[in-house]
């Protein structure tokens, strides 16, 4: 694994905590983060075309939070920039996910969300005010349709744009 597949691994552990741990506080550490991964990263301009989907994920979140299954002592704006940090490692760190028949990418998906989730209400970041067998089946049910959606659209929108410099106009 590269120098740069491991900063994105270590990273994004790195900032997961400190926002679960931390929220709206801690959220200086997350921007410092994401500051240097687009510093560093060799596809700024990818990356940067991908983060929309990070809006994707708050949205989820968010309207969880208007029905009444998440509830935060605070608004949570580090829930977006712990998105945007997961987002980006789609295309570099979890690149491996793109190799996954979609049956395991959505089983993997929605256990591995389910887990964030669990461990993050566990952690005291988040409470499940409808109880956390409800709220962690419709965190598996999303998760197992959005990651797989973000993987696929991830790999589209990081395809490169055509090139018209190669192209000739006919001549007569």
């Amino acid at each position: 694994m590269t120098k740069w597949l491991w900063f994105q691994l270590i990273s994004f552990q790195v900032m997961w905590l400190s926002l679960i741990l931390g929220g709206n506080t801690w959220l200086p550490v997350t921007l410092a983060i994401l500051a240097m991964h687009f510093v560093f990263t060799p596809s700024r301009f990818e990356d940067s075309k991908v983060l929309i989907l990070a809006l994707g994920g708050f949205i989820i979140d968010l309207s969880m939070m208007q029905l009444g299954f998440f509830s935060f002592s605070v608004w949570p704006v580090w829930l977006l920039f712990l998105w945007a940090a997961f987002i980006l490692n789609l295309g570099h760190s979890m690149r491996f996910l793109r190799k996954f028949k979609w049956i395991y990418l959505i089983s993997f998906s929605a256990l591995g969300g389910v887990y964030a989730y669990w461990a993050s209400w566990k952690l005291g970041a988040v409470v499940f005010p409808q109880g956390s067998l409800v709220t962690l089946t419709i965190v598996a049910i999303l998760w197992g349709i959005w990651l797989p959606m973000c993987v696929k659209l991830d790999v589209l929108m990081r395809q490169k744009s055509v090139s018209y410099t190669h192209l000739t106009l006919p001549t007569t």
